[in-house]
């Protein structure tokens, strides 16, 4: 997948009204063409909600593995200090 986690979120994102469950940001996300890799991220992810769009980077981000989603070499956390939901 060539685009960052940002423009990610943002072209297959589409449509969420938040706060919603996981299952809802993964229909909408199928539903606007995401591709697997993305839908495999946030399948993988530890939130279960999320209640604002940067929830979803974040989950893109990191993904399970605690890795970036791409070609970060800093690996940074997008939100420091911060745990994703529980």
């Amino acid at each position: 997948m060539r685009e960052t986690p940002v423009e990610a979120a943002g072209k297959y994102g589409r449509g969420i009204v938040y706060p919603c469950g996981k299952e809802q940001v993964i229909e909408a996300v199928e539903r606007n063409g995401g591709p697997p890799e993305m839908i495999e991220r946030l399948r993988a992810s530890s939130y279960d909600r999320f209640t604002q769009p940067s929830e979803i980077l974040a989950a893109l981000w990191l993904g399970a593995k605690r890795t970036p989603f791409r070609g970060d070499t800093a690996a940074r956390h997008p939100f420091p200090g911060r745990k994703a939901a529980p």
